[in-house]
């Protein structure tokens, strides 16, 4: 059985850290550690952003370390169409960066409740858990006609994905609350942050932070994790379910749209180790003459730290502080879309009635 040992004894590390900067920031500075807050470059701040690269670096050397029993991973020439897809969400968050150097104001008016980018956020969520409904429809006719537990499997965790990307949309738009002009129930008015008919903002710190870190395992982790254990491991139906590269980099941005939570490790680390897995993938492919990889890959770290270091150190020209997350929620709608795109087109391919093995792959040499 494999065990990454290393990843996870740094992963142990960074929670007892964290811990500690609460308990730090609690006592000598009398703040609560997940409030949201402006970003500051004092001599703390600097220590506090050393020890996440310090810990980000550790925990992807480690994992590394621990996944090289199953070789060196081979990272395939990318299609035109996903060129074009990586490229465009890059193009997207340097015109994003820009218009906030140039104009404040609409920056955050695009920002707000009911503009475009909150409804296109919410129908690209939307579209990922048609996408995963499409797909356990599927293998529900797949299960029924002999394609084994496995696919009962499938079904249930496609179900399951679109089920929860349902309500995360729904969540987006406050369950379309001011489409049918919907008054907030009392009860939740005086919890709400926004005054809104959801529940997300009766705690906005603790419920962004599960968002994004769960947004960050599925679409940068994973994709990574799985590169390099695929030659070991066959998951059969399942592995339609491993998002891909393209999933990793095209989602990618969103590592860099942070201000009011970036003081937080977790955010910190999560904007380290996405430039970190960048590099790291981007290595591999300048290895196997991968250039125009190459190329996309080191970019697209490049700006990460281009544009998150703009909205740290620009941070008091943000008409609201937390308007840079707006914008990574959109990023993190369009890696779930295309997500849910992949699932369900793999899914699809497969023979109705095959019922593929899972377990571990036999490693030539």
């Amino acid at each position: 059985m494999f065990l990454p040992q290393r990843f996870l004894s740094i992963s142990l590390i960074s929670i007892v850290v964290m811990v500690c900067l609460v308990s730090i920031e609690r006592r000598l500075f009398g703040i609560s550690y997940f409030s949201e807050r402006m970003p500051e470059t004092e001599p703390y701040n600097l220590w506090h952003a050393w020890v996440a690269l310090s810990l980000s670096l550790a925990a992807i050397h480690g994992f590394t370390r621990d996944a090289s029993c199953f070789g060196v991973p081979v990272l395939r020439l990318a299609l035109r169409r996903e060129f074009g897809v990586c490229i465009g969400s890059l193009a997207l968050a340097v015109a994003v960066a820009v218009l906030f150097c140039l104009d404040a104001d609409t920056f955050s008016a695009l920002a707000r409740e009911d503009n475009v980018f909150e409804w296109l956020s919410a129908l690209l969520i939307f579209a990922a858990s048609a996408f995963f409904a499409a797909a356990a429809t599927g293998q529900l006719r797949a299960a029924r006609g002999g394609a084994g537990r496995v696919a009962w499997l499938a079904a249930g965790g496609a179900g399951g994905f679109g089920l929860v990307l349902f309500v995360v949309g729904m969540e987006e738009i406050s369950w379309m609350q001011r489409v049918f002009m919907i008054e907030t129930p009392g009860a939740l008015l005086a919890l709400n942050k926004q005054q809104e008919l959801n529940l997300h903002n009766i705690s906005t710190g603790l419920s962004e932070l599960i968002y994004y870190s769960g947004s960050f395992v599925l679409l940068t982790l994973a994709p990574f994790i799985w590169l390099y254990l695929r030659k070991g491991f066959s998951l059969g139906r399942l592995e339609a379910f491993a998002p891909s590269v393209l999933v990793l980099v095209a989602s990618a941005p969103m590592a860099a749209f942070n201000s009011d939570n970036w003081s937080m490790l977790p955010t910190q680390m999560m904007v380290m180790m996405t430039v970190i897995i960048l590099l790291v993938i981007a290595d591999l492919a300048l290895r196997s003459g991968l250039w125009r990889e190459f190329v996309v890959l080191t970019a697209t770290a490049i700006l990460i730290v281009a544009i998150q270091q703009l909205f740290v150190l620009q941070a008091h020209k943000l008409v609201r502080i937390w308007d840079p997350t707006e914008y990574k929620e959109l990023f993190i709608a369009f890696g779930l879309a295309i997500y849910g795109y992949q699932t369900w087109a793999r899914l699809r391919a497969l023979a109705p009635t095959a019922e593929l093995p899972i377990g571990r792959r036999a490693i030539a040499g």
